[in-house]
């Protein structure tokens, strides 16, 4: 059966998009990759495998 293990969603502001996902769903930053463009940060918690990751592009 398929599952789901991965998601991504562009956001504008990190740092309450990071807040918001916590809050609503336990997940905390597990990861934080910073390019020129753009910054993925993967959240997750322990319960599960699945990742949302979060892109930020900078010129936005």
């Amino acid at each position: 059966m398929a599952k789901t293990i991965h998601s991504m969603i562009r956001v504008l502001n990190e740092q309450a998009s990071c807040d918001f996902y916590e809050k609503a769903f336990g997940l905390a930053v597990a990861d934080r990759l910073d390019f020129d463009s753009f910054t993925l940060i993967y959240l997750s918690n322990s319960e599960s495998e699945f990742e949302l990751e979060l892109t930020v592009n900078k010129d936005q």
